[in-house]
């Protein structure tokens, strides 16, 4: 059962108009990392999904591995977005699947391995041959990261509950400044759980997803956040209300994330809205683009 404290700004539970609610927080000032985000229309933030794959291979770095940290790093990604799974036996490892078959030469559901028997298998390349790295566990992410990159992590189904203890690694490993936990709006009353049990947090902790305004001004109320993600659609990344929503949160003092969907043309929209971070699998293609801005 998580114990309370949450990491920034959550506040009532989604699906529908909830009805709980909880005692809102006095803003803050805005956090070194949350100024860095928030800067200049000609500097967008990038969360590389998995760390970035698409020359995994020629990189010697599979996705979600540890040598891709360096690799991300060296890119010039801002951030790892990452995957955190949990292990029978109670450890924490880096696998986005459910089941360990695509990214491994082992089979079955991640949630049933020992981390003895994960550290037996090798992971794999995105053209599925198989490479000398192994399954990495938060612990190892947490080291090989610190000062390269900010990790931003989702917590995989049946993880969400056991957000005490990952904390508690983060906390063991002085790795607070050094991750962000992407979190649906719908599980904001589990994180302000969390949240008022006094553990240490900070307003650049979770990155809430959101879908309209309603939710913006409730999580901003009772965790006054840094950051959230507001969802798009792939078919329409940059219609109206997307932007229009967009707009609402930046003009409250909040740094906005979109994934990068759509044409460059979209994302430029995304961008003179105020998106200030892309979340993307196709990471060196938004690179590109967004060097190619600054010098238009």
């Amino acid at each position: 059962m998580l114990r309370c404290n949450a990491t920034f700004w959550l506040c009532l539970i989604a699906a529908g108009p909830a009805q709980c609610r909880f005692a809102p927080i006095v803003a803050e000032e805005a956090t070194p990392r949350a100024k860095e985000f928030r800067s200049s229309p000609l500097d967008v933030k990038i969360a590389a999904h998995r760390g970035g794959y698409e020359t995994d291979k020629a990189d010697d770095a599979p996705e979600n591995s540890v040598a891709n940290i360096l690799v991300c790093q060296q890119k010039g990604y801002a951030l790892y977005e990452t995957d955190i799974q949990r292990t029978r036996d109670g450890h924490f490892v880096i696998v986005h699947d459910e089941t360990i078959d695509r990214e491994t030469n082992g089979s079955g559901a991640a949630s049933e391995q020992e981390l003895s028997d994960l550290k037996k298998l090798h992971k794999r390349f995105h053209d599925q041959s198989v490479s000398e790295h192994r399954v990495a566990t938060l612990e190892e992410f947490l080291i090989e990261g610190k000062n390269r990159v900010v990790f931003k992590a989702d917590l995989k189904p049946g993880v969400t509950q056991f957000f005490d203890e990952i904390m508690k690694v983060v906390a063991r490993h002085d790795a607070l400044d050094g991750i962000i936990f992407r979190v649906p709006y719908r599980d904001a009353k589990l994180y302000a759980d969390y949240r008022s049990g006094g553990v240490p947090y900070h307003r650049d902790l979770l990155m809430f997803m959101v879908s309209n305004k309603k939710q913006v001004d409730e999580i901003q109320e009772q965790f006054d956040p840094s950051t959230i993600q507001v969802n798009v659609s792939k078919k329409d990344p940059a219609d109206a209300r997307t932007l229009e929503l967009i707009r609402y949160a930046v003009d409250k003092g909040i740094t906005v994330e979109t994934h990068a969907e759509g044409t460059e043309e979209d994302w430029k929209k995304l961008i003179d809205a105020g998106v200030r971070m892309f979340h993307t699998s196709k990471p060196s293609r938004v690179k590109t683009f967004l060097k190619q801005l600054r010098h238009d």
